[in-house]
């Protein structure tokens, strides 16, 4: 009987190493299945990155699926405002998972059960050595294939960058801001907010357009993060001069009508178009003027609430879907 137990826990072990050993080539772009509500895993080698954490505990699911059993660990951690549908999550994974780097807005405040128990948890996880941060306009984050630091060589299909275009008053013409302050998260530890500064959270109603906005690069490839960034701010970007165009857009506010104007689109022109909405939500998101925005400039939509689970795999130059569902592209 122990030997069968054995060889059943050895086979299980195999079968883990070998389906969920860390990809040291390609960059996978995970969107869960949350409902109504983002969660983005972007992981690459070893290392973890987790923007949004859905309305509940079922982005646990999402992370057993596509990480060992092994790594207990996410790396970065970005929250990108604090409506329920991108926090609720977070108490249920900070139970289960380390959490190296936080980033969110430190200028929103939410009187929710969701946000009250995250400033607790926040409070708590600083003492185990979590840094907390908000992050600036152009600070970059760069990842190499076999180390957790950082490797300056951009356009490397070896190195993932992550380039924070929000939060800023992108109304400003201030916009030396992002040659002068670019900067590598592990060069700046300093950075971190203390359990002090956290306290001093403004009490600012939490705002779409305070979400943080994310440009990612994986050799040739270009990603774009929106949070549930609206019109307005997606035209700030366009006139900041920091957006261009990209291969694959994760739409903005869930594909509501408050987003992805035509004026954007035309400036961003994604190849695929990444939309994280629950089944027949009360919301009726995603609008469908924005999935005709998207259809007048040949972009296909790929929408959780149709295909559930979405994940993309990138080599730097081509990506596909990783679906037995769906053919590749």
């Amino acid at each position: 009987m122990k030997k069968l137990l054995f060889l059943i826990f050895l086979g299980f072990f195999l079968q883990e190493m070998l389906f969920k050993w860390p990809d040291q080539q390609f960059l996978h772009l995970i969107v869960c299945d949350v409902g109504q509500g983002d969660a983005i895993l972007l992981s690459f080698g070893q290392m973890q990155v987790l923007v949004d954490t859905g309305p509940d505990e079922s982005v646990l699911a999402c992370l057993n699926k596509h990480m060992p059993f092994w790594d207990k660990k996410i790396d970065v951690l970005v929250l990108t405002h604090f409506d329920d549908d991108h926090i609720g999550g977070f108490k249920d994974l900070s139970q289960v998972y380390a959490i190296k780097y936080l980033f969110l807005p430190m200028t929103d405040y939410k009187d929710s059960e969701a946000f009250l128990e995250l400033k607790e948890q926040i409070s708590s996880l600083q003492k185990l050595g979590t840094m907390v941060k908000e992050p600036f306009l152009g600070q970059q984050i760069a990842f190499s294939e076999m180390s957790s630091g950082y490797q300056a060589k951009y356009n490397s299909t070896e190195t993932l960058f992550l380039s924070f275009l929000t939060p800023f008053a992108l109304d400003r013409e201030e916009y030396s801001v992002l040659e002068e302050n670019k900067a590598f998260l592990w060069q700046k530890p300093e950075n971190s907010l203390s359990a002090e500064d956290w306290q001093k959270l403004a009490y600012k109603m939490s705002d779409n357009n305070g979400s943080i906005a994310i440009f990612a690069q994986f050799g040739e490839l270009k990603i774009l993060l929106l949070g549930d960034l609206e019109s307005t701010r997606e035209l700030a970007l366009i006139n900041s001069g920091l957006i261009t165009e990209v291969d694959i857009q994760k739409v903005g506010h869930h594909g509501s009508k408050t987003s992805s104007s035509m004026e954007f689109l035309l400036k961003t022109r994604p190849e695929i178009a990444l939309i994280s909405c629950g089944l027949n939500n009360k919301f009726k998101h995603p609008n469908q003027e924005t999935l005709d925005n998207f259809e007048s400039i040949n972009t296909q939509v790929l929408r959780t609430d149709d295909l559930g689970e979405i994940e993309l795999v990138l080599d730097g130059q081509k990506f596909w879907l990783k679906n037995k569902k769906q053919n590749l592209f």
